[in-house]
């Protein structure tokens, strides 16, 4: 098949119309992401879980002062390095 051809072919001016609202849609949408960084504190549940350990393990490091936090309420946080 020779892709560097033209060919003229039919298409119904209706499917066209829907066609080309779609990509101005999806062009819409994809113009409003954003990227959003990952938030500077995690709930220490949420710490352990990321990295990869127990929240007793998490509770320890913090204990020890190896990770600095906060709290939010009642709610410790611990910031992403």
């Amino acid at each position: 098949m020779d892709y560097g051809a033209k060919q003229l072919i039919a298409v119904d001016a209706g499917a066209l119309d829907a066609l080309l609202a779609e990509v101005r849609a999806l062009r819409q949408e994809i113009q409003a992401v954003r990227i959003q960084p990952q938030p500077q504190w995690l709930p220490v549940k949420e710490y352990a879980a990321h990295v990869g350990r127990s929240v007793s393990t998490i509770n320890r490091w913090i204990a020890q002062g190896r990770l600095e936090v906060k709290s939010v309420g009642n709610i410790r946080m611990v910031r992403l390095s």
